[in-house]
């Protein structure tokens, strides 16, 4: 069984402002990625307990270049998926899966290694 999941929001532009939800539904997971696409700015993390998450952006702080999703494995390694224009629709999907299974997140697109 997934570990226990952490929705969490911040900086948007528009309401709602920020938030921390844990253990959230699918349907609170869909709706605040969903909202976001009315955002200019801000941020999506949902996070596992032991460390994982998925987390999403706007690529370049600007929501006409798409967005920035971005996987963090248990073990430590960061990912960024590797699309062109990514919209809204394509977020839900990957929030999706991490949601549902996240050793399926491999699977799911193409993903780059982040080095920081």
């Amino acid at each position: 069984m997934p570990a226990p999941l952490t929705l969490e929001w911040a900086d948007f532009d528009i309401e709602p402002t920020s938030g921390v939800v844990p253990g959230p539904t699918w349907d609170d997971v869909r709706s605040i990625v969903e909202h976001y696409q009315h955002a200019a700015s801000g941020f999506i993390i949902l996070k596992r307990e032991g460390g994982a998450f998925v987390q999403m952006t706007w690529r370049d702080a600007d929501p006409e270049e798409g967005l920035q999703l971005e996987w963090h494995t248990p073990a430590d390694e960061h990912f960024e998926l590797d699309e062109g224009f990514i919209a809204i629709e394509r977020a839900v999907k990957v929030f999706r899966q991490f949601f549902d299974a996240p050793n399926g997140m491999p699977g799911i697109g193409a993903w780059s290694p982040l080095e920081f």
